[in-house]
């Protein structure tokens, strides 16, 4: 039997990432931001791994006051998180020696969408010795035995290594769409972070999820964000509910439920999650347990 933290000792050494379901955290790095539009995790990276997220999204810029070993910042566009790049490798490096058979995929981007030095910054990194295996900088992920105790590098900045997701245009604003990698690495990705309209954006996610789950061989990575932006009510608020006015569906409850009436050994793709965890006054980390367990052969104690 399976915990949250070592869930994926349970799967086959063959089997590869468009094969699997994995619970992830939509700008994993804002626990520390306080209440407000950037603020869309209520736990540090460390807790979200062990509590079986293995998706992280990332968010960089380049701060000249960082050290020079960690020069790098997360930040959620404009507001600083107060956390370093070095402080989130530094929480995969402990989860991954602690659980040598897990996996992490970090999706890495420009904070601003515009740096076009990341990678100048992200090799100081690479030339240490805490983190130079660290990364699976394959263009072409190959199988779960390649990448175990590995962060697969997904990237979303200009530069090298890691699976490409930087082509000019590749990444449609608000949209659901395909993306083949240079490399012929093929996503579909459902990403309408502005569809405030809970209603249009849970059709939304669960056409990808529908499609992801009725297609398991199409060989093409789902990643469907359940997370909506700053509208009318916050993250946390079309995650969980709460605030002036209703928000119907409420984003994890809906997925929830939708979990809970396809349960079984799915492919349901990465999804990742606001707030994944922390309902108002108590925690409920159902979601993440309902995606881990539609995974072949793993069931959670």
């Amino acid at each position: 039997m399976a915990t949250t933290k070592n869930w994926m000792s349970s799967l086959s050494d063959e089997i590869t990432l468009d094969k699997l379901s994995i619970p992830g955290t939509h700008d994993s790095g804002t626990q520390k931001t306080g209440s407000g539009p950037a603020h869309t995790q209520n736990f540090g990276i460390r807790n979200q791994l062990d509590n079986g997220i293995r998706f992280l999204d990332i968010r960089v810029t380049y701060k000249k006051s960082n050290p020079s070993d960690d020069p790098l910042q997360i930040y959620h566009g404009i507001i600083n998180c107060d956390i370093s790049f070095g402080n989130v490798l530094n929480d995969c490096v402990n989860f991954l020696n602690e659980n040598p058979r897990e996996t992490i995929i970090m999706l890495v981007n420009s904070a601003s969408g515009s740096d076009t030095n990341i990678q100048q910054y992200f090799d100081v990194y690479l030339n240490q010795s805490r983190y130079q295996n660290l990364f699976y900088l394959q263009s072409v992920p190959t199988n779960l035995g390649a990448m175990r105790k590995k962060v697969v590098l997904f990237r979303r900045y200009l530069g090298t290594g890691g699976v490409d997701l930087s082509q000019p245009g590749a990444w449609k604003d608000n949209q659901t769409f395909p993306l083949t990698t240079p490399q012929g690495v093929r996503f579909f990705i459902e990403d309408q972070y502005s569809q405030h309209d809970t209603k249009k954006k849970w059709n939304a996610v669960e056409s990808n999820l529908y499609t992801a789950m009725n297609h398991p061989t199409d060989g093409i990575i789902y990643i469907t964000f359940n997370s909506v932006s700053q509208g009318a009510h916050t993250p946390y608020q079309y995650a969980w509910g709460g605030g002036i006015g209703k928000v119907d569906p409420k984003m994890n409850p809906v997925l929830q439920s939708y979990l809970e009436s396809n349960q079984g050994t799915k492919r349901f793709g990465i999804i990742p999650l606001d707030f994944f965890n922390n309902e108002t006054g108590h925690i409920n980390n159902r979601n993440t347990e309902l995606i881990i367990n539609s995974n072949p052969g793993v069931k959670l104690t």
